[in-house]
């Protein structure tokens, strides 16, 4: 007589590509699974698999196969490659053989069909559920060691790859210039977060996977500190190791717009904004967009309506040629000039370096202090409560000096001799070339000249910054005060 073959559904799951090389593939139970159901007298009704964690719970194909058996009584056993690959958490477990009722046989181990069998497999969950628990609170305190030396701990974020060599993240070549220029933009002009997202879809920058970035996607990139580089993750903020897309300072105006605390005109909008002052009633002058397309200048009125008139950025750009015109410098004080602005910036260098290490220092000693708490909680000498209360103040302190520290360092990075020389190429040619710029590039032109102007009428009073203040004079008059000064001193020593 022909014996009847039991009718089984099967499970198989894998959660990583590593698990391939443990003989887990798919392919591998696929084929464990059709050979032992052919040698037990099983007949295969059903097959569910799925690439998911089984430490998670609500796995859709283990959903699904509850559904199934609960429906098609005819099944009475689930057939699966190891135990664990059912389910490493006792409520998928408990969804599946308690509610159901149903058998589970496993192809690589042998259970008695008994209570022991039923107490073994209960066991192996359990056991499948502490090393699963236990592997993720390694990876997490992995991960947590890696953030604390700078180095992002996970899959890089839009603008950046992860480099296997070197372990850190490397800009894209392909997304870092368009995440930056949407910082850029955002920060600098009108633009609102939803216009940005098609802005974004314009220049084509995409996820990971492919996908265009939605509201949601972008907000929290234009948050991530990572960009400016600074890595944040669960709860420890640290000093990045990998080169930052943006400047702290563009993503503090960045951070600014997202909470509304600032203006949202900016000076990509309104070059001239920021320093012109009203000579009438001395107060600043704004600008405003009129028939969406014409810039116009005028006072604020801050102390009542002021007779400074309205004025129109072309205007405007051509009245403040003025300050580029007074300025013609020599080429041996443009030298002279440099030299001294080294000697400035060699010692504004050391004392931002020594501002640095003392940096360092506190936060070494913030760390340490935060490390022996640490112990004296999991030695149950420092409450739980109090240890939160420590280190969340440790956090917030740490973040600053951060902050502080990274700020040192694009200082570091600024160099005034080079600025000036360039200025003092540019100078050489500004009045010829003035007209020839953009709104944008007149105003670099004359933030480096002047510190502010004074708009009355028509009449442009520009307050030049040092040394052009010295240039200006030196035009003037005719006599240049640096010359004098080195001449006076070469004097001195030789009648000594």
């Amino acid at each position: 007589m022909k014996k009847i073959k039991r009718k089984v559904a099967t499970y198989i799951r894998v959660s990583t590509e590593e698990q391939a090389s443990h003989g887990y593939s798919m392919d591998v139970q696929r084929q464990v699974l059709e050979d032992y159901a052919r040698g037990h007298q099983l007949e295969i009704i059903a097959r569910f698999e799925e690439a998911e964690s089984a430490y998670k719970q609500g796995r859709p194909e283990y959903n699904r196969m509850v559904m199934y058996i609960t429906k098609h009584r005819e099944v009475s056993a689930v057939l699966v490659y190891k135990f664990d690959r059912l389910a490493r958490n006792r409520l998928d477990y408990a969804k599946l053989v308690d509610e159901t009722g149903i058998e589970i046989l496993s192809a690589t181990e042998q259970f008695p069909r008994n209570a022991a069998g039923e107490l073994m497999g209960d066991m192996q969950i359990a056991y499948s559920r502490f090393y699963s628990a236990q592997l993720s609170e390694r990876v997490s305190d992995a991960m947590r060691a890696k953030a604390k030396q700078g180095i992002y701990p996970s899959y890089a974020p839009i603008g950046y790859l992860n480099d296997p060599r070197s372990k850190t993240l490397q800009p894209d070549p392909e997304r870092a210039h368009l995440v930056k220029e949407l910082f850029q933009e955002y920060a600098q002009t009108l633009i609102a977060l939803a216009d940005l997202v098609k802005r974004a879809k314009e220049l084509g920058l995409t996820t990971r996977k492919g996908g265009f970035l939605v509201r949601s996607v972008l907000h929290k990139m234009l948050s991530n500190p990572i960009y400016c580089g600074i890595v944040r993750w669960s709860g420890i903020t640290s000093a990045g190791v990998h080169e930052p897309l943006v400047s702290q300072q563009l993503f503090d105006r960045v951070q600014d717009k997202l909470h509304g605390r600032g203006t949202s005109k900016t000076k990509h909008q309104f070059p001239f904004r920021g320093f012109l002052t009203c000579g009438y009633c001395g107060c600043r002058l704004t600008a405003t967009i009129v028939k969406g397309k014409y810039i116009y200048y005028h006072c604020t009125n801050g102390h009542g309506k002021c007779k400074q008139p309205y004025v129109r950025q072309d205007v405007l750009a051509e009245r403040l040629r003025s300050v580029v015109d007074n300025v013609h410098l020599p080429e041996e004080v443009a030298a002279a000039l440099i030299e001294q602005i080294r000697d400035g910036e060699r010692e504004r260098e050391t004392n931002l370096r020594e501002r640095m290490e003392k940096l360092h220092e506190e936060s070494s000693r913030l760390r340490g202090l935060r490390d022996k708490a640490y112990i004296d909680k999991l030695s149950d000498v420092l409450p739980e409560e109090r240890w939160m209360e420590l280190d969340a103040g440790w956090e917030k302190k740490l973040h600053e000096l951060t902050r502080e520290t990274l700020r040192i360092q694009e200082a570091l990075k600024r160099r005034g001799a080079d600025d000036a020389r360039e200025a003092f190429e540019l100078l050489e040619h500004a009045s010829q070339l003035f007209n020839d710029q953009s709104a944008e590039e007149q105003a670099q032109a004359l933030r480096i000249l002047v510190s502010n102007c004074t708009i009355r009428g028509e009449t442009v009073e520009p307050h030049y910054r040092k040394p052009f203040d010295v240039v200006v004079e030196g035009n003037e008059t005719g006599v240049w005060y640096a010359q004098q000064d080195s001449n006076r001193t070469a004097e001195t020593s030789c009648g000594e």
